[in-house]
């Protein structure tokens, strides 16, 4: 049976392989597009990392769930701008997804260390953390798309509901390993990483095999709107992207 530290190196080394044919894929889009190809590989090869450190500190005897949370940070703050630059959700927005999903994490790896009544308002906390956060997806970034091109919104819809799947996946599997201890380290590990690898790879394929969506989304703003609120706000393409954020 292949050990806790042999399923590290094999993440880690799927997971780089995966972001350097990520990169590969990103340089063959134009350069407008290339950002969102480039978010996708911080993410994945972050993760890639993250696993090798991880392994580094278990056979140091060094605790890891430190060093996930980290890589799951870097991850998540790649990932959630470009899914709301493709639904053409305003910075304010996208930094609030950020920030509830980046916040959850942490109250989670929070929970962990308490006890009695604590331990139950945190992991309260990040069910309310949950509900913030697919709120969000699905109301006010979700009717950021209403005026997209078709291209476009698929892509989002898309998205959406992986993130969905990936977020759901990882949220009960740190219930059940971590604050409710259900199920050992290792068969906690191998779910967790299951769900890493389907919402990394499949994010990475859908949005590097939809150049049209990219370049609609380039066209109009950039990786957390900045280039449209700041650089353009005189534009007719901010002006609609403005109303597609209301």
């Amino acid at each position: 049976m292949i050990g806790p530290l042999a399923l590290l190196g094999v993440s880690s080394v799927v997971l780089v392989a995966a972001a350097l044919a990520f990169y590969w894929r990103t340089r063959s889009l134009r350069p407008n597009s290339r950002p969102y190809g480039y978010a996708v590989v911080v993410a994945t090869i972050a993760m890639g990392i993250t696993y090798l450190c991880m392994a580094v500190a278990d056979m140091s005897g060094i605790g890891t769930d430190f060093i996930r949370f980290i890589g799951y940070t870097v991850m998540w703050a790649a990932l959630l701008p470009v899914v709301c630059a493709v639904a053409g959700a305003d910075r304010r927005l996208t930094l609030l997804l950020v920030a509830v999903v980046v916040g959850r994490l942490w109250v989670t790896l929070g929970s962990w260390f308490l006890d009695g009544a604590l331990a139950m308002i945190a992991t309260l906390g990040t069910f309310g953390a949950l509900g913030g956060g697919l709120y969000l997806l699905f109301g006010p970034i979700s009717r950021a798309t209403r005026s997209l091109p078709a291209e476009r919104a698929l892509l989002f819809t898309k998205l959406k509901y992986l993130l969905v799947l990936g977020w759901g996946g990882l949220v009960v599997t740190g219930l059940l390993s971590g604050s409710l201890s259900l199920a050992d380290d290792f068969v906690g590990q191998l779910i967790v990483i299951y769900v890493e690898a389907i919402l990394l790879l499949g994010f990475g394929g859908m949005v590097l095999r939809s150049s049209a969506a990219l370049e609609q989304t380039a066209s109009s703003t950039g990786l957390l709107s900045f280039d449209t609120e700041l650089g353009d706000a005189d534009t007719p393409e901010s002006t609609e992207h403005v109303d597609h954020a209301d």
